[in-house]
This record gives structure tokens, C-alpha cells and sequence, in this order.
């Protein structure tokens, strides 16, 4: 019988896989690159498992044979050997993976079960070396298999097996990929081997020669140190990103709740201050002397209060930029129209300094275009304000144009030159930058927080257009901004606009004497701001400090219209309003709510009417939007406009 024996091919396969093991094995240990990284742990563990298993291996295919002389309790041994360490390999194969695609450690029961079938699995083989109840061999050297052979030897590894590579397959989007190749070749490689053994010998085990081979994919694609560095850099640099957009939503965050917290006093403010230019106007007749002094100071204060809105809007477009919030509304609307309304409010700023203002416009451009014309005003009002703020003596000059003109769209260029202080040419590309004030030994006398420029370029940017700026020190400066607009064939719907009045007194064009307003706002003094600017209009107001406050009142008296403040402590004004409209003590639910508020970020509007509110006003509230707001949802019966009585 030993005359006839042979090695089997399978153990000489096995020999060939531990000497490249080996080698591997040699090469990744002297690594110290990796050392820190727990893949790279266990996937060590895994090769230390593999070289004992196909060690033990080899010596179990090799010398577990009576017939060699072999004690039966040393084959014994080496058969519950080979299997233990089968299984072991299994294990660490599927942790391995599982430390891929289970990163955040969801899986725990996966893996729990896991050590509860290892337990049992390691018990039941050491309790089968004196019981025989697995695997023994006969008196006679026969090698057995006992009843429990089947559920013992094969669960565990199916079961690691299986979990490990059904997860792989369940979160393969989750990799990336180099992890989804790697894993899935050394997956495919493995189960490959276990069909093959499966077939040729009946034992479903992990073929350990394949394994091994799975162990070399894995290990030069995805447990080399350059690729571990480079994932180690991309996580470095992940977490620099997530800082940084943390840092800019703080920034923003902060910005936009600096500008609600200065405007909700700023409206007080103005408000006051066009109640005082109202009363000024009332004793003009009486005292025309003490009245026209009281003016000059309202109108100062009004000027100044502009100044400082300006500067809270330029931080609070730059934080709605930021954010992506910025929207751009394409209508019709008339260039020349726009271009004199820019023209007067300009003109007056240059005539105060002494400045000539010229105005140029192509008579060839097309009378109505399609495009956002708050913006479009907004970039040549920041244009020509920087230009007048800029120069001292000499002229400003815009000269509207146009180019690339088709069928349907042109590019509107919009040129704005001044004979002003000029910029240096080292500072002409940070002209553009977040607050930037150049030359501040020279300008720090000049307003402003240098926010205009960036604003302007960021907003030419959204509606796909470009700025430029060519600039002679001490000679002047000239910016360019070319904006694509489409071509309109219709004139833009008119609107009503009593905004053109001279004084707050000649903007009240109606009365209200039979209307019931409610007036609710924590702020005292803007309280008081709106309920003269209602008492201007005749009627009767209530005012409520709270949102407790408010919906008791509301179910107290039947008001024509309800102005709800947002943000107040205990109840806000979105919550007042919902619980209003649960309550069935209210009698006014069909009343229009209007909520005015500080809050001017963009795309608020439409969240507040989405909420069932009638109308939304920000605060400074202008005259102007108040008394539109009223008469729009006022019913007609109760406006009486002064021009009929």
C-alpha cells in the first residue's frame, strides 16, 4: 500500500500558493506605510490565516495516513486542523470585506451571529477529538465522517461565505471603484474555487489555493501604501471641504442674521423718521421756518439710513450668492425706461458733487428685452455709485449697447467710465475680491465696505455674462459688463407705481376710515412705527406684543387686516398663524395676514405665502410697499381714494 502512494496534485497546488503566499506575505509586512489602517489589519490577519491553514493543510493531505505509519490520533488531529483553520480563513475573509462595505459598523448582527457560530464551531471540534461525533478514524485507518460532519464543518463557512459576499453584493454602490473591482474579482475568485473543490471532491470548504489568490488581487489593488496614502489624502481632503463649507454656511448664517437682527431697529429708524418728516410737512403752513429746519434734519437722517440699508443688502445679496439663493427672474421690461429711472437717481448724487452725468444709450437696441431688471438696475446702480463715490471732479458716464445681436437674443453691454482716482494696475485683478478697499491710505475717507464690485461680478455671472475693467491711476476707470438678454416682442405688463411722489405725505393718495387693523410685533417701537403710518390712513388698530397675545384679539374683534412679525420668543409669527387657523374661537379666518418681517433672504416670499399668508413685506418697510400691500387686499368699498372726495 506505501509503494502505491502518491502526494495528491491538490497539496502540490497547495505547496505553489504557500511559497507565493510567503512571498507576499515578506513584501507586506516590510510595508510600515500601513500600519495605521485597520483594513490593512485584518487583511494581515487574513494572509497569517491563509499561510497556517494551507501549511496545516499540507501537512494533513501529506502525512494523515495510517498507512504511512501515522499515529490515528495525530491524523485525528490534523483533519480537525485543517477544518478548523478552513473555517478560521472563511471568517477573516468575510470580515475583511465587511470592513468595506460596513464601514459605519450597521451590520452588527452579522457579525454577532458570526462569533456565536465560531464559538460553537471551535466547542463542538474540540469535544470531537475524545467523542469521534465529526470526524475520527476507525481501528483499522479508515477516515470517517459522524453524523454531525455536514451542519458542523459546512454552516460556519457557508454562513461567512454567503453574509460576506451577499453584503458586497446589497452595498456594492457604497465602494468606490477600485474597492467594487478588487472586492468583487477576489469574490468571484473564491467562489470559483469552492465550486471546483466542491466538484471534484464533495467537500464545500474554502479552496485555499484560490483564496490566495484573491488575496494577491486584493492586495495590489487596494492594500498597496500609495493607495492607502491616496485614500488617507482624499479623506484629508473630504474633511478640509466639509470644514470649509461649515465655515461658509457660518459666515453666511451670520451675515444674514446680522442683517435681520440691524434691520428690525432700522426700521424703527426710518420709520420714525418719515413720521417726522410727515409732521414737518403738517406745520409747514404754521411755522415754515422751524418746520423746513425739522425737515433738513429728517431728510439727513433719511439719507444715512439709505447708506446703511445699502451696506445690509450688499452683505445680505453676498450671503444669498454664497448660498446658491440668488434667483434671477427673466420679464419683459423697457431698457430706455430702465436707463432713465437709473439716470435720475444718479444724476442727483453726480450734481451734489459737482460731477457731469452723460448718458448713452444705441438707439439700434430693441425697445423691450427679456431679462431680470431688478438685477440688471441693481449692477448699474452699483456701477455708477462707485464711479460717482470715486471721483471728484470731471464726469461720469454709462453707454449702454449692444452686440452679438440674432433673431431672439443680443448681448446688452453696459460701459461705465469716470475720470476718478483710478486703480493701480497691481491691484486691478483684486478689484472684484470679497470687501475689498483699495488704496486705504487714500479712500479711507470714502463710505462703503467694498462689497459692490464682488456683488456685481457674481450676480453678471449667474445670468452667464461677464465684467471687465480697464483702469489708468489717477486718471480714471472704466467697467465693462456684458449681459445676454432675449429679445422681447411685447411691451411689459404696467404696473401701479406711487412711489413717484416727492414726500411720504404726497405717496398717501386713500383713506381707510371704516378698516379694523391688527398690528403684531414684539419690537415696541416698530409697533409704533406702523400704527401711525395706519393712523395716516383713518380706521382703527390694535397692536398684540406676542403671539398669545394676537390670537386672543383675534378672537375678540373682526379685523380687515392682520400684519404678523416673524420672528417673536415663545410663539413666531408662522406658528401664531397656523394656530389661528385651528382655533375655533378665531373669527377671523378668512382675514388677510400679511407678514412683515426682517427676514429678506431670497426665496422667502414665496415660503410665506406658500404658508397661507396673503402678502409679505420686509422690513425697513417703505411707504411705498405698505400702502401696496394694503390696497391690494383691502376691499374696494373700503378704500376711498382722496381724489374723489
Amino acid at each position: 500500500m506505501l509503494a502505491n502512494y502518491s502526494i495528491p496534485p491538490k497539496t502540490y497546488f497547495e505547496i505553489a500558493s504557500l511559497g507565493y503566499l510567503l512571498v507576499l506575505c515578506l513584501i507586506s509586512f516590510r510595508d510600515k506605510n500601513r500600519r495605521g489602517f485597520r483594513s490593512y489589519k485584518i487583511f494581515r490577519l487574513l494572509e497569517i490565516n491563509m499561510i497556517l491553514a494551507l501549511a496545516v493543510s499540507v501537512l494533513t493531505y501529506t502525512f494523515a495516513y495510517p498507512e504511512l505509519g501515522t499515529p490515528l490520533s495525530v491524523c485525528t488531529l490534523l483533519r480537525t486542523m485543517d477544518s478548523v483553520m478552513c473555517i478560521m480563513a472563511s471568517r477573516i475573509f468575510a470580515v475583511y470585506v465587511m470592513e468595506y462595505v460596513d464601514s459605519e459598523g450597521r451590520q452588527k448582527s452579522v457579525q454577532m451571529v458570526g462569533k456565536v457560530i465560531l464559538g460553537i464551531y471551535l466547542t463542538l471540534m474540540i469535544l470531537n477529538i475524545p467523542f469521534k461525533f465529526v470526524l475520527w478514524y476507525t481501528p483499522e485507518g479508515l477516515y470517517m465522517h459522524g453524523p454531525f460532519f455536514v451542519p458542523i464543518v459546512f454552516a460556519a463557512p457557508v454562513y461567512y461565505l454567503t453574509s460576506g459576499i451577499l453584503m458586497l453584493i446589497f452595498r456594492l454602490k457604497k465602494l468606490g471603484p477600485r474597492e467594487k473591482v478588487a472586492l468583487t474579482i477576489a469574490s468571484i475568485v473564491t467562489l470559483l474555487g469552492i465550486i471546483i473543490q466542491a466538484a471534484t471532491n464533495g467537500i464545500v470548504l474554502l479552496s485555499l489555493p484560490f483564496g490566495s489568490i484573491g488575496i494577491f488581487v486584493l492586495y495590489f489593488s487596494i492594500e498597496t501604501s500609495d493607495y492607502h496614502q491616496l485614500l488617507k489624502n482624499n479623506e484629508r481632503l473630504k474633511l478640509a471641504q466639509q470644514d470649509a463649507i461649515k465655515a461658509n454656511r457660518a459666515k453666511s448664517d451670520f451675515l444674514a442674521s446680522m442683517s435681520h437682527e440691524i434691520r428690525t431697529p432700522l426700521n424703527a429708524v426710518l420709520g420714525m423718521d418719515e413720521l417726522i418728516i410727515l409732521e414737518a410737512e403738517k406745520h409747514k403752513n404754521s411755522d415754515p421756518e422751524f418746520a423746513g429746519c425739522i425737515k433738513e434734519y429728517a431728510d439727513n437722517i433719511r439719507d444715512a439710513g439709505q447708506v446703511l440699508l445699502s451696506v445690509i443688502n450688499d452683505i445680505l445679496d453676498l450671503t444669498k450668492i454664497e448660498s446658491g439663493k440668488m434667483e434671477i427672474k427673466p420679464a419683459p421690461y423697457s431698457l430706455q425706461k430702465l436707463v432713465n429711472d437709473v439716470g435720475v437717481m444718479v444724476r442727483v448724487r453726480a450734481e451734489q458733487k459737482g460731477l457731469s452725468y452723460i448718458q448713452k444709450v444705441d438707439p439700434a437696441i430693441p425697445e423691450y428685452l427679456v431679462g431680470d431688471e431688478l438685477r440688471i438696475r441693481q449692477i448699474m446702480i452699483n456701477l455708477l455709485n462707485n464711479a460717482v463715490k470715486y471721483t471728484d471732479s470731471g464726469e461720469v458716464v454709462m453707454e449702454v449697447s449692444m452686440k452679438d445681436l440674432t433673431e431672439n437674443r443680443l448681448t446688452l453691454c453696459i460701459r461705465v467710465s469716470d475720470t476718478g482716482i483710478g486703480i493701480r494696475e497691481e491691484n486691478l485683478p483684486l478689484i472684484f475680491g470679497d470687501f475689498q478697499r483699495l488704496d486705504e491710505d487714500k479712500n479711507h475717507r470714502i463710505e462703503g465696505t467694498g462689497l459692490g464690485l464682488s456683488i456685481v461680478k457674481r450676480m453678471i455671472g449667474i445670468m452667464e455674462g461677464d465684467i471687465s475693467v480697464t483702469s489708468e491711476y489717477g486718471v480714471g476707470s472704466a467697467f465693462t459688463a456684458s449681459i445676454p438678454q432675449e429679445i422681447s416682442s411685447k411691451s411689459p405688463e404696467k404696473t401701479a407705481d406711487n412711489g413717484k411722489a416727492g414726500s411720504p405725505a404726497e405717496m398717501i393718495i386713500f383713506q381707510t376710515p371704516d378698516c379694523h387693523y391688527l398690528l403684531v410685533d414684539d419690537n415696541k417701537m416698530n409697533l409704533v412705527v406702523a400704527k401711525r403710518f395706519l393712523d395716516r390712513l383713518g380706521g382703527e388698530t390694535d397692536t398684540a406684543r406676542s403671539g398669545r397675545e394676537a390670537l386672543q384679539k383675534m378672537r375678540e374683534s373682526k379685523y380687515d387686516l392682520i400684519f404678523m412679525d416673524h420672528m417673536m420668543p415663545e410663539l413666531d409669527g408662522i406658528q401664531t398663524y397656523e394656530m389661528s387657523l385651528k382655533d375655533p374661537d378665531n373669527i377671523n379666518p378668512e382675514t388677510p395676514v400679511i407678514m412683515m418681517t426682517a427676514n429678506a433672504l431670497s426665496g422667502v416670499r414665496e415660503e410665506y405665502l406658500a404658508k397661507g399668508f396673503a402678502d409679505y413685506i420686509s422690513k425697513p418697510v417703505e411707504m411705498k410697499e405698505f400702502l401696496r400691500v394694503i390696497e391690494s387686499h383691502l376691499p374696494v368699498e373700503k378704500i376711498r381714494h382722496l381724489a374723489e372726495c
